[in-house]
This record gives C-alpha cells, sequence and structure tokens, in this order.
C-alpha cells in the first residue's frame, strides 16, 4: 500500500486522528505543536516519482488571521514587509502552477480543499491543468466575517498531457 502525502500539514487542524496510519506530513513551517515528517515546500517535493497512493493539499486560503495567504513568511501575519506568496494574481498563483506539476510527479490522485472566503473556488481551479477533476463536494457555513463556503475537489492526473519535469 502507498502512503499519503499530506503536503500542507500544519498543525493537522481538520484531522480527528492527527496521526493517521500511512500518511507521510509535510510542511514549511517550524515551530509547529505538531512537527511535520518532512521539511519542504509544493514547488520542490523531496520524493521519487509516483510514490503516493494521494496527496492532500489544504492551503492557506483566507486573507485574515495567521492562515493567510498574504501572511509575511518571518513575522507570521505582521502587517508590512512582503507576503508569503507576493500578490494574488503573480505571487501565489505562480507557486500553486509549480506546485500542482510537482503533485503530479508524485501521485496520480489529489484532493484539494479550498475555502472561499477570500477567493473563488473557479479562481483557483484554472491552475491544475495538469489534473482532471473528478470529484466536488462543498460544506457552506457562517463565519464572522460572513458566509463562505469550503470545497473538497479531487483530481486525477492527466495522463493525456505530457508531463514536464520542472
Amino acid at each position: 500500500m502507498k502512503p499519503i502525502l499530506d503536503v500542507t500539514a500544519g498543525n493537522r487542524a481538520y484531522r480527528k486522528n492527527k496521526n493517521p496510519p500511512h500518511t507521510v506530513f509535510m510542511d514549511k513551517e517550524t515551530g509547529l505543536s505538531r512537527p511535520p515528517d518532512v521539511f519542504g515546500v509544493w514547488q520542490n517535493l523531496p520524493f521519487r516519482d509516483d510514490v503516493f497512493q494521494h496527496i492532500e493539499f489544504d492551503p492557506p486560503h483566507s486573507k485574515f488571521g495567521s492562515n493567510s495567504i498574504h501572511m509575511n513568511p518571518l513575522g507570521h501575519g505582521q502587517k508590512g514587509g512582503g507576503t508569503w506568496w507576493g500578490s494574488l494574481e503573480t505571487g501565489w498563483i505562480g507557486i500553486f502552477f509549480k506546485a500542482q506539476k510537482e503533485f503530479a510527479r508524485v501521485s496520480g490522485i489529489l484532493c484539494f480543499k479550498w475555502n472561499t472566503t477570500s477567493h473563488s473556488l473557479e479562481k483557483v481551479l484554472i491552475i491544475f491543468e495538469e489534473w482532471i477533476e473528478t470529484y466536488r463536494l462543498n460544506h457552506s457555513s457562517n463565519m464572522k466575517r460572513g458566509s463562505s463556503e469550503t470545497w473538497w475537489v479531487t483530481f486525477t492526473r492527466n495522463e493525456t498531457k505530457k508531463r514536464i519535469t520542472p
């Protein structure tokens, strides 16, 4: 049985079982209360080709708080001094684009979680060109900052596209 790769392990907040078997946790953050098994970044995965059953990808999706797509990488949410991924249109889209190519290299299945507090699902899905969407499920919620939807989207690797190794 191939293991599962959680590339955005963080503190494993959405998991009931914080230490499931056959799961490798990866993150770039240090100092987490539950450190990852592997430190790394999405756009350069330190794994061989086709080693994982599937990848779980729950990237920062909000422009608010400590889980912000605009967060200062050194200051953890401090205002000013740069951003985690740069501007919406260029920085984080570029990183997602590179990451989805790496995901396609190490697994044939991608489970993507996205919340629409800051950006629509459609705006993000256009990045996943290496993948074919096979399933979509949403959960609506009312939050302090307004209503939003959390989406789970499952993709399979598009085998007809020429795979490019970065």
